[in-house]
């Protein structure tokens, strides 16, 4: 018997969006968030330029959608590792990797992820939702740390 995920044990919470994604839902609609050229596919986990797959690796993906959540505002980079590689103890050299790689997905505009140096980093470009509610774009960094899903 399957359950729901509202059945599921806190696990199913603390698991993070991106493992999630591909779960079945009522909503037939595919979740998707924009920003200038770029379409990011909750779903199908790909991020898309004109209507093209960008080739981008899991954890680079991954580094995408915690940015996109926190929508302008400063993630650390230990959230970052957290988010990124649950469980996993990391270099600060493998976050710097996946930002290179992200921002080499993302071409011209690579200047949308900023880097706060000592800090972390941050979204800067405009995102837009499509069949997403608004509820589930803002984010702060308590709710990033807390582990709430903002895009299920």
């Amino acid at each position: 018997m399957k359950m729901m995920p509202d059945q599921q044990p806190d696990l199913w919470r603390k698991t993070p969006v991106w493992h999630r994604a591909n779960r079945s839902s009522a909503v037939t609609v595919e979740p998707a968030l924009e920003f200038g050229r770029f379409r990011v596919t909750l779903r199908q986990r790909q991020l898309l330029a004109g209507g093209l797959p960008v080739e981008l690796g899991t954890r680079a993906f991954d580094l995408l959608l915690v940015l996109l959540e926190a929508d302008g505002e400063l993630v650390t980079k230990q959230d970052l590792l957290n988010e990124v590689w649950p469980g996993i103890v990391v270099s600060d050299e493998n976050l710097k990797v996946q930002v290179s790689a992200l921002r080499k997905a993302l071409g011209a505009d690579r200047d949308l992820i900023h880097t706060e140096f000592g800090r972390g980093y941050r979204f800067t470009g405009v995102l837009r939702s499509s069949s997403v509610p608004n509820v589930y774009r803002r984010s702060t960094p308590e709710r990033l740390r807390s582990g709430t899903a903002l895009f299920s």
